[in-house]
């Protein structure tokens, strides 16, 4: 069952694919913003898209068929949090098959709707650029990809 990582280009979002690769998560989808952030996860035997969440049908079709999206991209610029895109989420993933969305929040933000899809959050605060992924909430995601 696919799985799809937005942020990829994000220490948390490349952390993770990583992880999920190292794991043998068949059919893992790394989805960055430009191409210079798709070499280090190529690299690691992942496929790489190269989108931005604001086009919902070429997203939508990164989307295809999988199952699950960890979705860590925080919009244009970094500044905000995967919340900022979860229209552009919602909007992409229809007809797609997605059935669940594991994303992080901070503590106290309210669980957004998934439209149907589980919604699985990992409390917490992504680095941001230039800090390094905290290993714990990686663990946190990787077990969150791994419920059914």
């Amino acid at each position: 069952m696919p799985v799809v990582v937005t942020g990829a280009h994000l220490p948390l979002g490349r952390a993770l694919v990583l992880a999920l690769a190292e794991r043998g998560v068949p059919d893992l989808r790394a989805v960055v913003r430009d191409r210079g952030g798709a070499a280090p996860l190529r690299a690691g035997g992942v496929r790489v898209a190269v989108s931005d969440l604001s086009d919902p049908l070429r997203f939508g079709a990164v989307l295809e068929g999988a199952h699950t999206v960890v979705h860590l991209d925080a919009g244009p610029g970094d500044g905000g949090g995967p919340l900022d895109t979860w229209a552009w989420l919602l909007e992409a993933a229809e007809d797609t098959g997605l059935r669940r969305i594991v994303t992080v929040l901070p503590h106290g933000a309210e669980v957004p709707p998934g439209d149907g899809r589980d919604v699985v959050v990992v409390r917490g605060e992504p680095p941001r650029s230039g800090e390094t992924a905290d290993s714990a909430m990686i663990r946190a995601l990787v077990a969150a990809d791994s419920r059914r």
